[in-house]
């Protein structure tokens, strides 16, 4: 039987769009036609092969799913947005996906309408102006780096007086450049009642995710652990709720900085490789 479903669904691009269409709500035969832009002629027998194996029902003049056509779109779903998102670019093959969790691996199809963005060879190691300008009017920023970019600070800066959210995760030889060189802003910017600051240990498998109301980037690294100054973006709502449970994953397993931290409290512990509360003195 589960071979034979497979069968009904994968085996014909018709009915396998038909079951999708039906997934987002009942259809009449007009919406069906116009919606997949096909005769009548060409999708009743499909809808007959569906109805047949349990799949699709028509009641009151509409065509739905049953509940087990409901399980059967939520697995094929899942599985055309994996498909979509690894036939539209090569960037999730070739880099490293050790530093997503598991159950958004299980939904990275979420992502499938990312672009890739490259950057100008010419301008890798100039501030990305472009980015910095888009996110700038966010109403809430979340920001993880593997990347001392201090260019980014004003941003954080700008977004926090303007009283949007803003949420940041360094890990800790990055937190510990911008506290050595930035001490004060980054006292100043942790003190703000709409600020978070929180760091985490070395390694992550992610360069930077940025997530706001405007959209979504992550970069990552590639299986040999290099970077390259480029970056999927998406600006879907799908793609910005999965990008935040990305940040709330990282965020749960960091420590809060306050506007007190001890820059030699700091230096000490990362000198020694360690990774405790004692690094992060409290602002009260």
């Amino acid at each position: 039987m589960q071979s034979e479903l497979i069968d009904v669904v994968f085996r014909s691009q018709k009915r396998r769009d038909l079951l999708l269409l039906l997934g987002e709500e009942p259809r009449t035969m007009e919406d069906i036609k116009v919606l997949l832009d096909v005769s009548p002629t060409a999708i009743l027998p499909q809808i007959k092969r569906l109805t047949d194996s349990n799949l699709v029902i028509q009641k009151n003049g509409n065509y739905e799913l049953t509940d087990l056509g409901e399980q059967v779109f939520k697995k094929a779903r899942a599985l055309v947005d994996v498909l979509t998102l690894l036939e539209k670019d090569n960037y999730w093959i070739e880099h490293d996906l050790g530093g997503i969790p598991p159950y958004l691996l299980d939904r990275i199809g979420d992502i499938k309408d990312c672009n890739l963005v490259k950057a100008d060879p010419s301008q890798i190691f100039e501030p990305n102006t472009e980015l910095l300008e888009y996110f700038a009017s966010s109403r809430y920023l979340m920001m993880f780096s593997s990347f001392y970019r201090p260019e980014f600070l004003p941003l954080y800066s700008k977004l926090g007086r303007l009283e949007s959210e803003v949420s940041l995760i360094f890990t800790e030889s990055v937190l510990e450049k911008f506290l050595y060189n930035y001490e004060k802003k980054i006292r100043r910017f942790a003190a703000m009642d709409n600020t978070e600051l929180f760091a985490c240990k070395d390694g992550v498998k992610i360069a930077e995710l940025i997530v706001s109301d405007r959209g979504m980037m992550i970069s990552l690294f590639d299986s040999q652990g290099r970077f390259y100054h480029e970056y999927m973006y998406c600006s879907e709502s799908q793609a910005i709720s999965w990008a935040k449970e990305l940040f709330d994953f990282y965020k749960s397993r960091a420590l809060k900085v306050d506007g007190e931290t001890s820059l030699d409290s700091f230096t000490c512990t990362s000198e020694h490789g360690a990774f405790s509360e004692s690094l992060l003195l409290s602002l009260h």
